[in-house]
């Protein structure tokens, strides 16, 4: 069952956030605000980041002259290598105005939507790939997500999604001290197990082809992240001020800093991707 998270989740309130923080995402995130993966772990933190996308890529088969829609595109740090490199005609959406406008700003081929993914006003199966790093878990109607992908995909076209998971029968200590807290924190609606994702998926007509637990090669990301803070925060007033104001309402997600790594290391929670197919209907 997915553990609730706050009612402020509104896309709205997720808008707000990216757009309030934004020069501090980009400060500690850089262009692509999700996890990086490691398999040596000498990998540099471009190199981790870029081998998530690598994996996101692959399983959406992008190639030239591929659309790909990027639900929740951030800042357009994968929708940029997807049209650069593997020559993909790409639109982003996200709900943040702040994200857009860099993104633009960058170039790269392309085209920026801030717009909610539920209500994407694409066409019927205009895409062959949609790729979903690190979003669905920010939207308040999943199933919706799940279908608006279905939608849009052609027959045979492919749905990638790496996402924030809870575990599948998570204990009350690990609900109450962990992930209802980061639920809350981090401005998700809800946090569901994996096989939610693969229930809806199902019901909006796509075949799982792949799911991967990413959590292990993904833990390294929070240590980094929360170094960075760290040295942020010592090295700029303004940024303390800002961010440990009690007015700041997201102050808040600095706690789970602290607790996200904690919920990898115990399989509370993890990082996991899922691919799915648009089922080709054959005739009778």
């Amino acid at each position: 069952m997915p553990i609730s998270g706050t009612a402020r989740s509104d896309e709205a309130s997720v808008a707000r956030h990216y757009d309030a923080l934004d020069r501090f995402y980009r400060e500690i995130w850089g262009e692509h605000v999700h996890h990086g993966l490691w398999t040596t772990g000498r990998e540099s933190v471009e190199e981790a980041t870029r081998a998530l996308v690598d994996v996101v890529a692959r399983w959406a088969r992008a190639r030239p002259g591929a659309v790909v829609a990027d639900a929740g595109c951030g800042y357009g740090g994968t929708a940029r290598i997807l049209a650069g490199e593997h020559g993909c005609e790409v639109v982003g959406f996200t709900l943040s105005a702040a994200q857009a406008d860099w993104a633009r700003r960058r170039g790269g081929g392309p085209r920026y939507e801030v717009r909610s993914w539920l209500d994407n006003g694409l066409g019927d199966r205009a895409c062959h790939a949609v790729v979903a790093i690190e979003s669905i878990s920010h939207m308040i109607d999943k199933p919706l997500a799940f279908a608006q992908a279905a939608r849009v995909l052609q027959p045979g076209g492919r749905l990638v999604v790496v996402d924030w998971f809870a575990c599948e029968r998570p204990t009350r200590w690990q609900t109450r001290l962990l992930l209802g807290p980061i639920a809350r924190e981090g401005r998700l609606p809800s946090l569901c197990a994996l096989s939610d994702y693969e229930r809806w998926a199902a019901a909006a007509g796509l075949r799982v082809v792949h799911t991967e637990d990413l959590s292990a090669r993904a833990r390294r990301t929070w240590s980094i992240v929360g170094r960075r803070l760290a040295r942020r925060l010592a090295a700029d007033a303004d940024a303390r001020r800002f961010l440990l104001s009690s007015a700041n309402p997201d102050r808040a997600f600095g706690l789970s800093l602290a607790r996200i790594p904690v919920a990898l290391r115990t399989g509370a929670m993890q990082l996991a991707l899922l691919a799915a197919e648009r089922q080709v209907v054959k005739a009778s």
